[in-house]
Order: structure tokens, then sequence, then C-alpha cells
């Protein structure tokens, strides 16, 4: 794969389609099903969003709420996976990019259904993506044809479809796997480096016009490892595990830019909070076992753990499972090493948790962040790679 590889992907004209439903990742028959009901929708008060712009149901939300009843599992045995995808009705690409052997260990972090769901979102943000690239190509061909330059009598140079995608004011000229990129990650005297790994279009909404961040477009999915109520932001300290994520987006996605998402912090923020503001919980101890379990199980947390409720930033292990794992355990002393996001080397994995309008507040005040595009020649090589 090059970066001129996106060109060979089918892409829909259409984001309402049945071919859209086969590119998202359906096979023939469950995509005929579906929109068989898009196309033959009952009159009532539920409406679709091409009938009800404001209040209608958007045609991705269809797409994947089809799955919504649809039993799930986050077996270790990949039988089970295989066999949850089949009744799905998930085609055969999209389950050999969903049950690749090389993302095994950032796939049971997640149930089958989580993934299935999360790359139905990812294609389609990605054709989302394809359609605006192709209106701006047209834009700029037009402005170019009522403003011909008279210094350059040639034809205009037309940036490729997967460049216009890693195309940002925000993007760094500098891509994931360059050299300033790698050595960026390195440690600095005084700073501190943070990561996270996802598609570009995920983080459309990060800057803003005005230069200011807006990092609500950042906050995971609750249940999560430090926080069951409160939207947090979740940072992985190793680079690695941001690769891994962001490689495994590119791995499951059609045409979607994929980005290493870089948070700078100067080590004075973080040493001039004092606790209730700032906590430490690792593996293995019996307090990190507690909150991971509570937060997951989506309990109020204790009064021994209220303390994680106060803080900005909460410093700790990551759970390598997902809260199906964790939902009938009914002890802590359940979490065995098993449960513990290592690195290739077998160092626990630590992140950083900014939790709600208060350490949105702290990443605001502090934090640089730089967006480095990983190309397509660069995931064929770290894919070959590991």
């Amino acid at each position: 794969m090059d970066d001129s590889s996106d060109c060979f992907v089918s892409i829909p004209e259409d984001l309402v389609s049945f071919a859209a439903l086969q590119y998202l990742g359906y096979n023939h028959q469950t995509a005929t099903r579906i929109w068989e009901r898009w196309t033959n929708w009952p009159p009532g008060r539920i409406k679709r969003q091409c009938d009800d712009f404001e209040d209608g149901i958007p045609f991705i939300e269809f797409a994947e709420g089809y799955l919504d009843s649809a039993t799930d599992t986050c077996d270790d045995d990949d039988s089970a996976w295989f066999d949850c995808l089949d009744k799905y009705g998930m085609s055969t690409e999209l389950t050999h990019a969903i049950m690749d052997a090389k993302f095994r260990h950032i796939r049971l972090t997640q149930s089958c259904k989580f993934w299935v769901q999360d790359t139905l979102k990812l294609r389609y943000r990605g054709l989302e993506e394809v359609q605006e690239a192709s209106r701006e190509r047209e834009r700029a061909t037009q402005r170019e044809a009522s403003h011909p330059s008279t210094n350059n009598p040639g034809p205009p140079a037309k940036r490729s479809i997967s460049e216009s995608l890693r195309s940002a004011p925000w993007m760094s000229p500098e891509t994931a796997l360059s050299s300033f990129a790698t050595g960026a990650a390195a440690n600095k005297p005084g700073e501190t480096q943070l990561y996270k790994g996802m598609d570009k279009a995920w983080i459309n909404d990060l800057f803003r016009g005005d230069g200011s961040l807006h990092f609500g477009c950042l906050t995971s999915r609750s249940p999560a490892d430090f926080s069951s109520r409160k939207a947090s932001i979740y940072f992985a300290v190793d680079r690695e595990v941001a690769m891994c994520y962001a490689c495994y987006a590119k791995r499951r996605s059609g045409v979607n830019a994929v980005v290493i998402v870089q948070a700078t912090i100067p080590n004075s923020a973080i040493e001039s909070l004092t606790p209730p503001d700032i906590q430490h919980v690792y593996w293995p101890s019996v307090e990190w076992k507690s909150l991971v379990l509570t937060c997951r199980q989506d309990r109020k947390l204790s009064s021994e753990l209220r303390k994680f409720k106060l803080a900005k930033l909460v410093i700790g292990s990551i759970c390598n499972k997902p809260s199906m794992v964790l939902a009938n355990m009914q002890s802590p002393d359940e979490i065995t090493e098993g449960l513990v996001y290592k690195t290739q080397d077998g160092r626990v994995a630590v992140q950083y948790v900014f939790i709600g309008d208060e350490g949105d507040d702290l990443l605001e005040q502090f934090a640089k962040i730089t967006v480095f595009p990983l190309t397509s020649r660069e995931f064929e090589a770290w894919y070959n790679d590991v």
C-alpha cells in the first residue's frame, strides 16, 4: 500500500445508499435488508433525517442501530468473534480487518459489537471527508478558471484526495513516523509528552477558528477506567500505544486519514497540582483494582475512592479489557495481571486522564497540541514491522 492506494478504494457517490451500506462493511444480504427498511420507512412520529433534518434519524445511526439488539462477545476465543461477525451480517473484508491478528491485543480491549459499530462510524466519517475534499477540489478548480494566472500558463496542480484528506491548517507538515515526529516524542527536560491515535475526521473540531482548542471531541465514552460518569480525556504516556490505536483505525478504515495527537505539557504545570486535584493509582494496588472495577461497573464511588471524583488529573495504569469482562465481578481481587495493558517490552502502560470540565480547563491552559498525519506508506512500514 502506498498513498495512491486510496484511489483504488471503491467509494460510493451517495452517503445515503445501498452502496454506502456495503462500503461500511455489511454483506450484500444484510445491506439489502437494512436498505429496504430505510426506503420503506413507515409513516409516523419517528422520521428519517432526509425527511426531518432537525429531529430525524441520521442514516449512519440507523445503519449501526441495526446491531443494537444483537448479541455481543468479548471472549478471548477468536471463534466466538467470527461467529458474532457472521451473525451481524458483516462482509468478509470487514471481518478480516477487525480480526487482523496483529491488532489482537487492541481488539480485546473492547467487545465485538463495539468495534463493529466503531468501524461503521469511522468509515462513514471517511466518506463525509471524501465528499468535502471533492467539493473543495471543485471549488478550487472554479476559482482557478475564473481567475487564471498569467504567470503560469500550465494547468494548476491538484492535490489527490488522499492529500486533501490529510491537509488542514493545523496539521503538522511532518508525518507521524518522520524523524521530526519521533524525535519530538523523546523525553525533553521540563516537558511531558502524551499521545492519542485516531482518525482525522474525529478531531476536525479540535481547533477553532480563533485559535482556541475544543477538547470535547477527544472525550472517551463512559464508563472508563478512572471515570464512570464524567466526560474524561485519556492520553497514553507511550507513543507506541497511540500508534497501535491509530494503525488499527487505519486497518479498519477505507479512505480515512489517521493521525497521532501529541499533547506537550510543562512539567511545572503538573508538579504545581496537589491532592485532590491530582491523583496517582497503579497496578497492582487494591486501590487501582477497586477504582477500575467501580468505574467500569458504572457505580457510585465509595468514600475511600471519592478523592478521584474531585481530581482534575488522574495518572495510572491502563486496563486492557472491556467493561463486559468486569461487569459480573464481585470483588477487586478478581482483577488479575491479565487485565493490565502492557507495552511490547512488558512495561505496564500508563495513562493521563483529564476529568470533567476542570481537566478540560487544565489542557486548555497548558497543553500544546501537535497533530501528525500517518501516511499509507508509514502504516505499511509499521504493519510489516510488528
